[in-house]
């Protein structure tokens, strides 16, 4: 798009949802022809080799911390990783650090990467590790010559939906299911949580962080952070179903999909709206407090724009329209 174009998008509420539903239609017939290529999901293309070390250790040491995991307890555990993006670098923190079994990898889109950067963040991310782990690493991944990948331990899988993906029907039940920003962007994630329901085994552990907010879409333009949440369902549906962009579901949904597939769960807050860029809440927590300034930030916007937010998202409390991201933890039953 032209520059001087898109800086009237951004100005305008009604051009940035004729853009989102213009790029939701290309994203739709590229998929169609067999396409998945998009710079959704390439995170690194941007980054230093620190950089990318840094952001592959939060990933990883989140799902340690807030699963209450050690290595020990991931030894021969079998791993599924929806939504990883450009960059199978925590699929390999676990195999190497974590001594587990297998990691299989799925993502509906082929993220845009550069493969000698890559091949670069995983050297270096090799040179991290001690002697045993080094030797875990070098069993799922080959860097003597470009990126070989042992599918055998460490199997990618792209363009498809976690639900439709007749891979994932050949394997073993996995005992942890991980995503970082994944399952906001499916629509309708029902038949996702179905699938991933399927696939994990008895007493194994999901952990899924997922972002409620806009990602950028009206607020990093000057909008309010919920003018998402201000239009239609058939309109919003047009601009987001097929090109991974939010699905607007609340907290609630969450907490109400864990309760109806028998989970025992915890839902840990990571943002709330406002806090502009300020990064996660640490450590996430259970509930917001209030009192707190961000806090009291946050109800003030909710208050500005409820009476123009749409039906569903106007019967929500105050104190969800605030939460800007999840942390969810639940564990199967056995």
């Amino acid at each position: 798009m032209p520059r001087d174009l898109k800086a009237i998008v951004k100005r305008s509420k009604t051009a940035i949802i004729a853009y989102k539903m213009y790029d939701n239609c290309r994203l739709k017939r590229q998929m169609k022809r067999g396409n998945p290529e998009s710079l959704d999901g390439a995170t690194h293309l941007e980054f230093s080799i620190d950089q990318s070390l840094a952001y592959i250790a939060t990933q990883f040491d989140d799902y340690m911390l807030y699963g209450d995991l050690t290595p020990a307890m991931l030894r021969g555990k079998r791993v599924f990783e929806l939504g990883f993006g450009d960059n199978v670098g925590v699929a390999l923190k676990f195999l190497a650090v974590g001594g587990s079994e297998r990691a299989v990898c799925l993502d509906k889109f082929y993220a845009t990467r550069d493969q000698e950067q890559q091949r670069r963040i995983y050297a270096a991310l090799r040179d991290t590790l001690t002697q045993d782990e080094r030797k875990r690493f070098d069993e799922a991944i080959d860097l003597s010559n470009g990126l070989n990948l042992n599918a055998e331990r460490l199997k990618c899988i792209y363009g498809v939906d976690v639900e439709d993906a007749p891979d994932l029907a050949q394997e073993d039940p996995f005992d942890l299911i991980v995503s970082r920003g994944a399952v906001q962007d499916i629509y309708e994630p029902d038949a996702a949580f179905a699938a991933m329901d399927r696939l994990l085994a008895k007493s194994g552990l999901a952990m899924h962080k997922i972002d409620l907010s806009d990602q950028k879409m009206f607020g990093s333009n000057g909008m309010h952070p919920l003018t998402f949440l201000t239009i239609s369902e058939g309109i919003y549906r047009r601009m987001a179903i097929d090109s991974g962009r939010p699905n607007r579901k609340p907290l609630s949904y969450y907490r109400n999909k864990m309760a109806e597939l028998g989970y025992d769960a915890k839902i840990l807050i990571t943002e709330v709206i406002g806090r502009n860029g300020l990064g996660d809440l640490v450590p996430h927590q259970e509930r917001i407090e209030r009192g707190a300034r961000y806090v009291e930030a946050a109800l003030a916007l909710v208050k500005d724009i409820r009476p123009r937010l749409t039906g569903e998202f106007k019967r929500l409390s105050d104190e969800e329209l605030i939460v800007g991201g999840i942390f969810l933890i639940a564990k199967k039953r056995s």
